[in-house]
């Protein structure tokens, strides 16, 4: 008789408590903390394999507002996935790219609850509106750019390209688009959704940029394990040509994240610290502005276009929460915020 009065007493205790987890989820939606004009989205990673990816958003106006938790768990009442690899704004919707997953989870970008899971992506990386219905998807290891109709949320085709394919941009109808396995910059005709040119650059093309004077600027990180240094190129892509080009000196120097200053005239990318220079220098500067501390891992990188504020994802240990730091345009530190595991893409809000 004991033994049952137990069990009643156990389940009932997994009801209640389970009743009592609902409840709080359901008093957090809508998600609270994030305005137009008042911040960013930050994408967390987690921890490979782990499913603990989050999405937080960092209010620099209100910092009251900041709950330092998942908004995505708090809109769906689930983890959004493993690796929360990047995020954009298309149509009224915000795309979540969770790479080891090999999905897109669309969110409301209102209330942040999911409209559409677009899964069987190989390992997708990057996401780019072509036109009002069409979205290339970059994959680590397919081969090949996914092709997905933003109406209805489904993969209606791909477009055959050998590697890594990473960051894209879209420029005068052409969309340009950077290969990490490989040293070539390769160029889609959005309308027949063809290769239709490529350009010789370096190894390890990872990040493309456009400024305000036409030209695309892309960076390739090289590959230290097979001895392949990179470099940063400039392209004229109205005459299809590398105006200028910086190389490398050793292929284990592999920056990331080349981003513009406020006023386009500077760039910056993360490398053991934070480089900045004048893009129209001929060389790199011997050190960086802002040097990566003992116990730091500098990992994401973009800069408040408002004042000019440089902001570093900086993921520590890679297995507990990170944090973003703040510098001044010329590398005073300033702040820092709360982040989650591996801290890595900015969305501008």
């Amino acid at each position: 008789m004991n033994f049952y009065k137990l069990l009643i007493i156990f389940f009932a205790c997994i009801t209640f408590f389970s009743a009592c987890k609902e409840d709080e989820v359901k008093l957090q939606i809508p998600p609270a903390g994030f305005a137009k004009n008042e911040g960013f989205f930050l994408t967390n990673e987690g921890t490979f394999g782990l499913g603990n990816a989050s999405l937080y958003f960092i209010n620099l106006k209100d910092e009251s507002k900041n709950t330092n938790s998942d908004l995505f768990y708090a809109a769906n009442g689930r983890k959004c996935g493993d690796v929360l690899q990047s995020i954009n704004l298309i149509g009224e919707n915000l795309w979540l790219v969770i790479n080891n997953s090999g999905k897109i989870e669309v969110i409301n970008s209102e209330n942040l609850k999911t409209v559409q899971t677009i899964k069987n992506f190989k390992s997708p990386r990057y996401t780019l509106k072509v036109n009002e219905e069409k979205v290339y998807v970059s994959d680590l290891y397919s081969n090949a750019i996914s092709i997905v109709n933003s109406n209805n949320f489904t993969k209606v085709g791909e477009i055959k390209c050998s590697g890594w394919t990473e960051e894209m941009i879209l420029v005068n109808n052409k969309v340009w688009v950077t290969n990490h396995n490989s040293n070539y910059v390769y160029i889609i005709n959005p309308e027949t959704d063809k290769i239709s040119d490529s350009l010789e650059i370096a190894w390890g093309g990872s990040s493309i940029i456009y400024d305000n004077s036409n030209k695309i600027w892309v960076l390739c990180s090289g590959d230290a394990t097979k001895n392949k240094t990179g470099g940063l190129f400039c392209i004229d892509e109205k005459k299809m040509k590398i105006e200028k080009k910086i190389l490398f000196d050793k292929p284990d120097f592999n920056p990331i994240r080349l981003k513009f200053n406020k006023e386009n005239d500077s760039f910056l990318f993360v490398y053991k610290g934070i480089y900045k220079f004048s893009k129209y220098a001929n060389s790199l500067p011997s050190n960086p502005i802002i040097a990566e501390k003992k116990g730091s891992s500098f990992y994401g990188l973009t800069v408040d276009k408002t004042n000019g504020n440089i902001l570093i994802a900086d993921a520590g240990d890679y297995l507990s929460s990170g944090q973003i730091l703040v510098y001044s345009p010329t590398g005073h530190f300033i702040k820092s915020y709360k982040a989650g595991i591996i801290p890595s893409d900015f969305f501008w809000w």
